[in-house]
């Protein structure tokens, strides 16, 4: 009889090692610290790094993306026109990732919450001569729509895109 993996059996083990390690006689409360890195943002939902950038970018749910520079924010993106409007709960942007070869396609992903309601993925590309911008317009490649009316369907829109190290994009949705 094989011996198959199961996520409760390697839970269980976890749970029997880590208590081999923890005297709750003697154990210390943690000091947690909080210390924040930048102020003046609204909503945020992603920060990724760009490859071959460096750059800090953070997406928040009003439709901008910020660059973080130390401890100061400037405005890299605006698509806050494609979002749904009003905002609120889980609509807006929700996600940014940048392509893997970025620093040569100057290739950015994002996810939102359409102007119709619809889970929405484009594509953007950072404008050649100011690596502070983005070009005007960008390509829609999926959209999702939702059933109508709109206002009885704008939960479960949370998602997430990121890129494997296979170099593919990967899409989460909240349904």
């Amino acid at each position: 009889m094989r011996n198959h993996y199961t996520p409760s059996k390697s839970i269980l083990i976890l749970i029997i090692c880590l208590s081999r390690f923890i005297d709750p006689v003697n154990a210390q409360n943690p000091v947690l610290v909080y210390s924040p890195v930048v102020s003046g943002l609204t909503n945020p939902v992603d920060a990724v790094t760009a490859p071959g950038d460096g750059r800090m970018f953070i997406a928040q749910q009003n439709g901008l993306i910020r660059i973080r520079d130390g401890a100061s924010l400037t405005t890299f993106a605006d698509i806050s026109a494609v979002l749904t409007s009003p905002l609120g709960g889980e609509q807006g942007l929700l996600s940014l990732a940048f392509h893997p070869d970025y620093a040569a396609n100057r290739y950015l992903f994002v996810l939102y919450t359409g102007s119709t309601g619809a889970i929405t993925l484009a594509r953007y590309r950072r404008n050649a001569t100011n690596p502070n911008t983005i070009e005007a317009g960008g390509t829609v490649l999926l959209s999702i729509e939702k059933p109508t009316p709109l206002s009885s369907y704008s939960n479960h829109n949370g998602g997430k895109i990121n890129f494997g190290t296979d170099g593919y994009l990967y899409m989460s949705t909240g349904d």
